[in-house]
């Protein structure tokens, strides 16, 4: 039977060769001490588990990371779960499941993942968590039809992790008739609305504007600053930027720069995700993005159904909460638990 325990730092290369010989994501111990030890929200105690066998050999992990809530104003503990790898030759001996069992009886209030296989969603599902369904989409618009075309056939004979992003939804986008055969897919962008790049200090700031977001992360200056650099160090172009109506505040989202830009956040004050959302789309547009993705929110409904987006089925976001209230709020458009928030997720 595997014992269980939190993470300590000489496990990081054993966890980092567990994940890649069975996850097969590039994970080296530095990304991972990084993420699970060292960011600013850590305990003292990493919220990581362990599973060892007799011999103190580390065959499974579990990766999980601290993520301070606001829930209708009261604040909340949430944890980040990353990962859950077990040695294959071990999984018999239960040690996953001891492991999800370990972590969701933790003193948090929220506990969420981005995406689990069949035998994840199951062990979780034993434990009383749900499938997040409001968030298992993917959507793509194409703004630049010809040429995303070329693209998606190059990436057709490349790595699978080539092709989705490329090509990250299975259904087929109708922008690709172009904006003379389906202008409704193109807006223009409202008058008067304006975006700028925003430095963490500028989005913290605007955060207690949004009423209508009744659950979000307790964003702080340090984490952002931290979260923007950690995108960096993983050779990935971040874009955060405010949007303003007249001067005022009406949103802010980031996105990660590629020829199809992946929008990992997007916030915005009531009836205003539309307009945030066009500021994302012209200025994704303008740095030569030639289409725009990311993963299904609630709050996105709007820009999406206008755009007339292209869906399928792709992630299993995972939820465990204690309070049937915020699991309740989960689905609605005033909960804000995104992309962003996953930062060792298998899409960076």
């Amino acid at each position: 039977m595997a014992s269980i325990r939190p993470l300590d730092r000489d496990d990081l290369p054993a966890v980092a060769e567990l994940i890649r010989a069975h996850v097969g994501w590039r994970r080296d111990p530095a990304v991972l001490e990084r993420t699970l030890i060292d960011h600013p929200w850590s305990r003292q105690e990493p919220s990581t588990l362990v599973a060892v066998d007799d011999t103190g050999r580390v065959i499974g992990s579990i990766g999980a990371q601290e993520r301070p809530l606001v829930f209708e104003g009261a604040p909340l503990r949430g944890v980040c779960v990353s990962h859950l790898v077990v040695d294959p030759e071990r999984r018999a001996g239960a040690a996953g499941a001891l492991l999800v069992r370990t972590l969701l009886s933790g003193d948090q209030d929220l506990t969420f993942t981005d995406s689990g296989t069949e035998d994840v969603v199951r062990i979780w599902a034993a434990f009383g968590a749900d499938v997040d369904h409001t968030r298992t989409g993917s959507w793509m618009v194409v703004i630049r039809p010809v040429r995303w075309m070329a693209l998606a056939g190059r990436h057709g004979v490349r790595s699978s992790e080539s092709r989705r992003r490329a090509v990250p939804t299975a259904a087929l986008p109708l922008h690709v008739l172009g904006k003379r055969a389906m202008p409704q897919a193109f807006p223009d962008p409202a008058p008067g609305v304006e975006g700028t790049e925003a430095t963490p200090a500028e989005i913290v700031e605007i955060l207690p504007a949004f009423k209508n977001i009744r659950l979000r992360i307790d964003y702080d200056t340090d984490y952002l600053s931290w979260l923007f650099a950690h995108f960096r160090s993983l050779g990935l172009s971040l874009s955060h930027r405010i949007v303003r109506r007249a001067g005022r505040p009406i949103g802010w989202y980031a996105y990660i720069q590629r020829d199809v830009a992946r929008l990992v956040h997007l916030a915005a004050a009531s009836r205003q995700a539309d307009d945030v959302f066009a500021d994302f789309a012209a200025q994704a547009s303008a740095g030569g993005a030639l289409a725009l993705a990311g993963r299904m929110e609630p709050s996105l409904d709007e820009p999406l159904r206008r755009r007339m987006a292209a869906f399928s089925l792709a992630q299993r976001p995972l939820v465990h909460a204690r309070d049937p209230k915020v699991r309740a709020a989960l689905g609605s458009s005033g909960a804000l638990v995104t992309e962003m928030d996953l930062i060792d997720s298998e899409w960076w």
